[in-house]
């Protein structure tokens, strides 16, 4: 039996769906949504869903237990709510209680698995918080800059980051090795931040 991320009562909680947007159960509905507080929470977790799953999976390749954890990382967030800086990034904030409730998750499966030490996944949750930051940027300018990358590249980026196609799966797809993989996305990753800075440079 595999081991899943603890949350008090999965049954109350949204799950993932397959398309990775953020479904509201009736259930919920008197548990988020009877105050402008919960409309609130409500409506930034259903903008960031998507980007906040693909975020999960990037460090956890088992859908299932991905979904565990995004189960109990909604479940803090709204038990935290009133700490979120309205300024800030609802994403970003939220990325941090994905990492590290994926922390504890791979030390449960230390024991009987090959996992990801904690190390590893903040060097995997910084390329992956990296493209969420470029994605705040100005999207006309990214979307100049994603063009402009060879279209291996580009299709790679697109997988990974739009599609939350896991490395694995990319290596399967694609016929090369995960850590070439890895490679590929840091180069592109790099090329990106380079070609945006010089756009804000440009407009500044």
């Amino acid at each position: 039996m595999r081991p899943s991320c603890p949350h008090d009562d999965p049954s109350a909680l949204p799950g993932a769906q397959s398309d990775h947007a953020f479904p509201l159960a009736e259930s919920e509905g008197s548990e988020f949504g009877e105050s402008e507080r919960g409309e609130e929470f409500i409506r930034l977790l259903t903008k960031s869903y998507p980007s906040i799953y693909a975020y999960t999976r990037t460090l956890i390749s088992n859908a299932a237990d991905a979904e565990d954890c995004m189960q109990d990382a909604i479940l803090q967030l709204w038990r935290k709510f009133d700490e979120f800086d309205r300024e800030g990034s609802f994403s970003r904030w939220a990325r941090g209680f994905v990492r590290r409730i994926v922390k504890n998750h791979h030390r449960k499966l230390r024991p009987r698995y090959l996992a990801l030490d904690d190390d590893l996944i903040d060097r995997l949750a910084a390329v992956q918080g990296g493209v969420h930051e470029l994605l705040e940027l100005r999207r006309q300018q990214l979307s100049e800059c994603l063009d402009k990358l060879p279209p291996a590249d580009r299709a790679l980026i697109g997988g990974y980051y739009k599609h939350g196609e896991s490395v694995t799966e990319l290596s399967k797809q694609i016929g090369r090795t995960p850590a070439a993989i890895y490679q590929a996305l840091r180069r592109a990753r790099l090329v990106l931040f380079r070609c945006v800075d010089r756009h804000l440079g440009r407009d500044e």
